[in-house]
């Protein structure tokens, strides 16, 4: 199977455009499920489909996950989140 990297767009969980800014380098785009105005970090894959967490909630199948990448979990770990990593 294919790698995301080699052209499969990955599901990127993004927060409201309506949620307080973090991050001044946040970039902006759309849900591709109710088209409402999502802000993400520049360093997720190219190839992708933005999701609100709203959508993410109320659409993903029971029991399923996201993947952080390296880069959020450093960014959490910074704004004093901390991820019990298994």
């Amino acid at each position: 199977m294919p790698h995301a990297d080699q052209g499969i767009a990955r599901i990127v969980v993004c927060a409201a455009a309506t949620l307080p800014v973090f991050f001044r380098e946040d970039l902006e785009g759309t849900c591709a499920l109710c088209r409402q105005a999502v802000r993400f970090r520049p360093h997720v894959p190219q190839v992708r489909v933005l999701v609100c967490l709203e959508c993410f909630i109320i659409h993903a199948e029971p029991g399923a996950n996201c993947e952080l990448m390296d880069d959020a979990i450093e960014e959490l770990a910074a704004l004093g989140v901390a991820l019990p990593l298994a």
